[in-house]
C-alpha cells in the first residue's frame, strides 16, 4: 500500500494503537507481522514474497556465520560474503537489469556483424527491492569487517530488513542503529507522538500538494518536449530539481514520523541540500542514508581518496555511475549519474584555483551575495544532470529538451501564463506552490520541523496543523501519485 492512500492511514492508525497494548517483549514480533502483511498488501509483491524471505534468511545465517568465532580462515569469510552478495546481485540482475544489459549485448553482437535475439523477461520488480537488499548488503559487510556484531534473534532480523515505514523508500538503515531500538522498545511518549504526527502530516503536505502540484506541469512538459517552447522547458528542468526534492524527503518525513510514532528512531535522509555552496556539499545532504552507503561500501574500498589524483577521480566517477544505475537500468539514469561524478571530480581539481580567486571577486565581498550565488551555480548544475533523471521518468528524451530550450522566447507575459495554465500549472495553483514552497524553505531553515513545531504557542501550532490539512484536502488527491523513490 502505498503511504499517500487513505488504506495506509487506517492500517497505520490500527498498528500504532496495537503497539502500545500488546506487552513490550511481543512489540517486534507485532511490528514484523505488520510489516509483511504492508508488504504482501499489493499482489505484486505477493507473489514475489520468496525474495524477500530468501534475502532474509540468507543474509541472517549469512551473518551468523561471518560473526562466528569458529571461522577464522579468511577465504571461507570472503566466500560466504560473496555468496550471498552474489544472491543479491543476482535479483537485482533479474528484475531490474536482466532486459537493458541484453539489448545492450544484442546491440553490440549487431554492430560487429553478428546476431543476437535475447529474450525479453519483462517481470516487474518487487517494490523496495533494492532498499531491503542493500540493507541487507550493509549488514553483511559489517559483520564481515567486525564493525556489527551478527544478529541472533531472526524475528528481530527480520524485522531490521523489513520495517514497514522504511521498506520501499528508505531510508537505508543500517543495523548498529536500528536493531538495538527493537531490544528495548520505547513506552509511549506524548512528546514523540506528536512530533511524529507532525513530521507526517509536513511530509504529506510537501508531497500531495507541493511535489504532485509541481510534477502535474514537469509531467505534461517532458513527456512531449519536442512541443514545448523554451521558457516552459526551461521552468520545467528548474522546478523538476525541486518536486523530487519534495517528493523524496516528503516521503521520508512520512517515515521517520511513522516510525517516531511507533517508538522508533530512523536516518535523517535530507538537511536542506540545496542551501549547499558546492557541489560536493549537496551530495553529503541529499539521499544521505544512500550516499553513505556507497561511501563505505564502493568508494573507499576501490581507494577512496588515499591513492592518486587520477584514481581517486576514477573512484569518484564510477561510484556515481554505480549510483545512476541504482535508480534505473537505462541510458538516462547512467548519464546522469556519470555527469555528476564528473562535475565533483572537476570540483575537486579546482577548488584550490577558485579559493585563490574569490578574494578577487568584488561579487563576493558580501558574505550574503556569495553564498547566494554558490548556492544558485549548485542549483543549476544539479539542473543541467537532472535533466536526464526527468527525461527518463517521464518518457521524454533529455537532447530534445536541451535543444528546445533556445525555441519560443518570443511570447508575451500573458501568452506565457496562458501556456503554464494550459500545461497543468495555472496562477492559483502557481500562488499556492510558491507560498508553500517559501514556508517549506522557511521552517526547514529554523531546523528539525519536529522541534521547530513544539517550539511555537500552542495557537500557533494549531493553526499551522488546520492550514496544512486543509491544504491537503483542498489541492491534493489520495493515492493518486505514487513517490517517485518507490520506483527504485
Amino acid at each position: 500500500m502505498d503511504f499517500n492512500s487513505l488504506i495506509f492511514l487506517g492500517f497505520f492508525a490500527a498498528v500504532a494503537v496495537l503497539t502500545y497494548c500488546v506487552p513490550k517483549r511481543i512489540k517486534p514480533y507485532f511490528l514484523l507481522a505488520a510489516s509483511y502483511l504492508f508488504y504482501l498488501y499489493k499482489p505484486e509483491n505477493a507473489r514475489l514474497i520468496w525474495v524477500l524471505i530468501c534475502a532474509t534468511l540468507l543474509s541472517w545465517a549469512g551473518g551468523i556465520l561471518l560473526g562466528s568465532s569458529r571461522i577464522h580462515n579468511l577465504w571461507l569469510r570472503r566466500g560466504i560474503l560473496l555468496g550471498n552478495i552474489l544472491f543479491c546481485g543476482f535479483c537485482l540482475f533479474q528484475y531490474k537489469y536482466y532486459d537493458f544489459f541484453t539489448t545492450l549485448w544484442s546491440d553490440l553482437v549487431k554492430g560487429f556483424g553478428g546476431e543476437f535475439h535475447p529474450k525479453s523477461l519483462n517481470i516487474i520488480a518487487p517494490l523496495g527491492l533494492s532498499y531491503f537488499l542493500f540493507q541487507s548488503m550493509g549488514y553483511l559487510f559489517d559483520v564481515y569487517r567486525h564493525k556489527q556484531k551478527p544478529i541472533l534473534n531472526l524475528a528481530y532480523y527480520a524485522l531490521f530488513v523489513s520495517f514497514f515505514p522504511c521498506i520501499f523508500t528508505g531510508p537505508i538503515e543500517r543495523a548498529h542503529h536500528l536493531v538495538p531500538q527493537f531490544f528495548h522498545p520505547q513506552p509511549f511518549q506524548y512528546q514523540r507522538m506528536s512530533g511524529g504526527a507532525f513530521r507526517m502530516l509536513w511530509g504529506y503536505f510537501k508531497k500531495m500538494v507541493l511535489a504532485d502540484g509541481i510534477g502535474a506541469f514537469v509531467g505534461t512538459i517532458y513527456a512531449n518536449p519536442e512541443k514545448a517552447a523554451g521558457p516552459y522547458l526551461l521552468a520545467a528542468s528548474l522546478l523538476f530539481s525541486y518536486q523530487l526534492y519534495l517528493d523524496f524527503s516528503g516521503c521520508c518525513d512520512i517515515a521517520i514520523g511513522g516510525a517516531r510514532i511507533l517508538g522508533f528512531e530512523l536516518t535523517e535522509n535530507f538537511q536542506r541540500p540545496f542551501a549547499a555552496c558546492n557541489y560536493g556539499e549537496l551530495w553529503r545532504r541529499w539521499h544521505i542514508s544512500l550516499s553513505s552507503w556507497f561511501r563505505d561500501y564502493l568508494y573507499i574500498p576501490l581507494g577512496g581518496n588515499r591513492c592518486s589524483v587520477l584514481r581517486n577521480s576514477i573512484n569518484t566517477i564510477v561510484t556515481f555511475l554505480v549510483s545512476g544505475l541504482w535508480h534505473g537500468a537505462s541510458w538516462g539514469y547512467i548519464i546522469w549519474g556519470t555527469l555528476n561524478g564528473v562535475i565533483l571530480v572537476i570540483g575537486k581539481q579546482t577548488h584550490s584555483i577558485r579559493h585563490h580567486l574569490e578574494p578577487r571577486n568584488p561579487l563576493y565581498h558580501s558574505l550574503i551575495v556569495k553564498h547566494t550565488i554558490k548556492r544558485i551555480c549548485v542549483y543549476l548544475l544539479f539542473t543541467a544532470c537532472i535533466v536526464f533523471f526527468a527525461a527518463d521518468l517521464y518518457g521524454g528524451n533529455a537532447f530534445t529538451v536541451y535543444s528546445g530550450l533556445f525555441q519560443g522566447w518570443n511570447l508575451s507575459a500573458s501568452q506565457l501564463l496562458q501556456g503554464f495554465a494550459d500545461n497543468g500549472l495555472p496562477t492559483a495553483i502557481l500562488y499556492v506552490l510558491v507560498i508553500g514552497c517559501t514556508c517549506v524553505e522557511l521552517v526547514e531553515w529554523r531546523g528539525p520541523v519536529a522541534l521547530w513545531i513544539r517550539r511555537q504557542p500552542a495557537v500557533v501550532r494549531w493553526i499551522i496543523y488546520y492550514l496544512l490539512i486543509l491544504a491537503i484536502l483542498f489541492f491534493a488527491s489520495f493515492g493518486k501519485s505514487a513517490f517517485i523513490y518507490q520506483n527504485y
